[in-house]
């Protein structure tokens, strides 16, 4: 069984999304009570656009380990995805309590303070992302995209081409420099 399990990760982590989600479902079926399983299939399917399943299966994960702290994470973004931004600032600051140290956490509470465009709590939460984490050109590309709507182009242009040094095939970030740019 746990090499299985072992099997649909790898899958999952090579990107065979559509083999990891078949183990997934099938040890779902089986009833196998495997938190990351289920925080795994929930990725896949909020990735897919599926947010009522994700939701569902990410609660379900939490349901059987209360202190996943990553599933906390994932379902704040899923609840943000939905709209439904206290419930998703409550998640993140749960995932927050529980691992103090896990950057995503922080950075998906900056998203939620972006988009409810509190750009200053936004601003903190994702440079403190930043800092536990400061390879992560996702967390440099989002507080660029926070900077400019604070209109500060220069801190933004440096925050964009880190997130460009730590992954040179990121297009949002080279959207985000034309903007700095032309602005």
């Amino acid at each position: 069984e746990e090499k299985a399990v072992r099997e649909a990760f790898r899958l999952h982590s090579q990107g065979n999304i559509k083999e990891a989600s078949k183990y997934y479902q099938y040890f779902i079926n089986q009833g196998l009570k495997d938190p990351r399983i289920f925080l795994n299939f929930g990725a896949i399917l909020h990735e897919q656009g599926d947010l009522q399943k994700a939701e569902l299966l990410t609660r379900k994960a939490i349901k059987i380990n209360p202190s996943f702290a990553e599933a906390y994470s994932n379902l704040s973004n899923i609840l943000r995805d939905l709209g439904e931004l206290q419930e998703a600032e409550i998640s993140a600051r749960k995932a927050i309590k529980l691992n103090p140290n896990y950057s995503d956490a922080y950075l998906n509470l900056g998203s939620i303070f972006n988009s409810l465009n509190n750009l200053k709590d936004a601003e903190v939460f994702t440079r403190k992302s930043i800092k536990l984490n400061p390879y992560s050109a996702k967390a440099h590309n989002n507080l660029c995209k926070i900077l400019i709507d604070l209109r500060k182009f220069k801190e933004a242009e440096i925050s964009t081409r880190k997130a460009i040094e730590l992954n040179p095939n990121y297009s949002d970030a080279y959207f985000n420099l034309g903007i700095i740019l032309k602005s």
